[in-house]
């Protein structure tokens, strides 16, 4: 239905890509040319013009659409008010932009994008069935030999045609009837490896608790160490064969690993020591921990006080010109950082740098949680986020972001460097990201001096 192939157009021609929105804007111009007057029709109602307007309004998607992709949506719209011209609503909505001044002068086309809609196809018979049964009743009561050799053609197609259709109807009947049992086999298949996945994970908190019991015997605790490594091999490729690491790019733990760590206070202290996988990811979670505290009781305590006085109004804040730097861009949410004009107001040392997170996909998002870490010569703040939660995308609406203030000082002026972790809930899948950023502009573009 063409309402519901613009719908999904619109969507991804405002997608925060370039490359995919430029490519959703060349297959509409293809459907335009080859889809027909009812695409037409649809294309041309205020619904779709709208969505195609918001991506140059700057209240809506201009601000932060590439400007490839408004420089094409323009081209687009002034090639469709030349060889549409009797659509009054396209002429509107582009003398409308040209009159706020979002257009300021027609683009110039090539000649390749200025293509008038093909004719319509023509039905496969001259006649319609009424005149073909007309013809045939009076080429049968024809005497002329000629008249029934026609009649006897039109009657061997006819036949031939039906039996074309009752082939084709039996070969959907029977391709619908295949994936409907494919479907449930399949189905069947993955929940038996699902309840295979699940009781695997469930074993492995209890090797946990044996490994912690097990500290007398040397041979025991290799014997449990070996089949916790067997045993989560087995589980991190059933992750991957079934994509449930998809969207992180990393295996996540899982929830019973979680709850074991959480239930199993103390260390063990092991006769001798087993580089296994097991132990490795005791020892990675920990560090971790330790990393994160140290960070944290390293600030810069002449300028602590200071820092922690200052509060930035995000409505205040004007973006530079400076490239912004993305952080994570998969599965439709993109996260990056946007960095300020000015510095804050009042603290010429301080850099002000926002954190947008935008959500283009069709599931939900929901405990977001940023935050960072740098070197003892800095000192940085992070101001509550504008919220922890964003709802699928609408193409009818303006994506919603979650923003959130970062304020930075390098007294010293080294080069910035800045260690992340990027923590939220996508549909039910779990995102765990860290990394560091070393791609900071220069520290004096950085405070806009």
């Amino acid at each position: 239905m063409p309402q519901v192939a613009l719908r999904l157009l619109a969507h991804k021609i405002q997608s925060p890509q370039e490359k995919e929105a430029l490519q959703a804007l060349t297959v509409l111009e293809a459907c335009m040319n080859n889809c027909g007057k009812r695409f037409h029709s649809e294309a041309t109602k205020f619904r779709f013009l709208n969505e195609l307007i918001k991506i140059l309004t700057p209240k809506y998607f201009g601000a932060w659409t590439p400007q490839k992709v408004k420089d094409r949506v323009t081209e687009v719209l002034y090639g469709w008010t030349l060889w549409l011209k009797e659509e009054p609503k396209i002429q509107e909505a582009y003398s409308m932009l040209k009159k706020q001044g979002i257009v300021k002068k027609d683009p110039k086309l090539p000649e390749t994008l200025i293509m008038a809609p093909p004719p319509q196809r023509t039905t496969d018979s001259i006649f319609d069935q009424e005149d073909k049964d007309k013809l045939l009743a009076r080429l049968l009561k024809s005497a002329r030999p000629e008249d029934l050799e026609m009649a006897n053609r039109i009657i061997k197609n006819t036949i031939k045609e039906e039996q074309e259709k009752e082939e084709k109807v039996l070969k959907r009947e029977s391709t619908l009837k295949e994936v409907e049992s494919s479907t449930k086999q399949l189905r069947e298949l993955l929940g038996q490896n699902t309840a295979l996945y699940e009781r695997c994970d469930r074993l492995r908190p209890t090797l946990f608790r044996l490994a912690s019991d097990t500290m007398d015997d040397d041979v025991a605790l290799a014997q449990i160490l070996a089949a916790n490594d067997e045993l989560t091999v087995a589980v991190n490729a059933y992750k991957e064969q079934v994509g449930r690491m998809q969207c992180n790019g990393r295996r996540e733990r899982s929830r019973s690993e979680e709850d074991a760590l959480g239930k199993n206070n103390g260390r063990p202290h092991f006769g001798h020591f087993f580089f296994s996988l097991f132990v490795y990811q005791i020892l990675t979670f920990a560090l971790a921990l330790i990393c994160s505290s140290v960070a944290q009781k390293q600030p810069n305590e002449m300028f602590g006080d200071t820092l922690r006085s200052i509060f930035v109004p995000m409505e205040t804040i004007k973006s530079s010109q400076l490239e912004p730097i993305v952080l994570h861009d998969q599965c439709g949410i993109h996260v990056s950082l946007h960095f300020a004009k000015d510095s804050a107001p009042g603290h010429p040392g301080v850099a002000v740098v926002v954190i947008s997170t935008v959500n283009t996909s069709a599931l939900e998002v929901k405990d977001f949680l940023f935050q960072a870490a740098v070197p003892k010569t800095m000192l940085v703040k992070l101001q509550p986020a504008s919220g922890t939660h964003l709802p699928p995308y609408n193409p009818l609406l303006a994506p919603p972001a979650i923003s959130q203030v970062l304020l930075l000082t390098n007294p010293q002026k080294c080069k910035v460097r800045v260690r992340y972790k990027l923590t939220l809930t996508h549909g039910d899948q779990q995102l765990n990201k860290t990394g560091d950023i070393n791609s900071f502009p220069d520290w004096t573009a950085l405070v806009g001096h």
